[in-house]
């Protein structure tokens, strides 16, 4: 039998391929966003036995990205004060 993969029930605030610039040092589940960091947003996947939301963010120059973590009992719209999307010249 296959695996059968679990969206996030919310929208994500987030666009596929697009750059964001992290606003305020802060930590999650699994990692620390600096200041002035800026990312590109890869993703997201839900787990419903833990009740959280991953946001997958690929880093220049790091093989590992990022992962902002979110539960479901809280507000999506913090990513506002912790992210900022940029244009980023080609």
């Amino acid at each position: 039998m296959k695996p059968v993969e679990i969206k996030p029930w919310r929208k994500s605030p987030f666009v596929v391929g697009q750059s964001y610039k992290v606003l305020r040092n802060f930590k999650s589940l699994f990692d620390s966003f600096q200041i002035g960091e800026i990312l590109k947003y890869e993703g997201d996947a839900y787990s419903h036995y833990h009740g959280f939301t991953g946001y997958f963010f690929s880093l220049q120059n790091n093989a590992n990205g990022r992962r902002w973590d979110i539960h479901d009992n809280d507000n999506l719209e913090i990513w506002k004060e912790l992210f900022e999307e940029v244009k980023i010249e080609k």
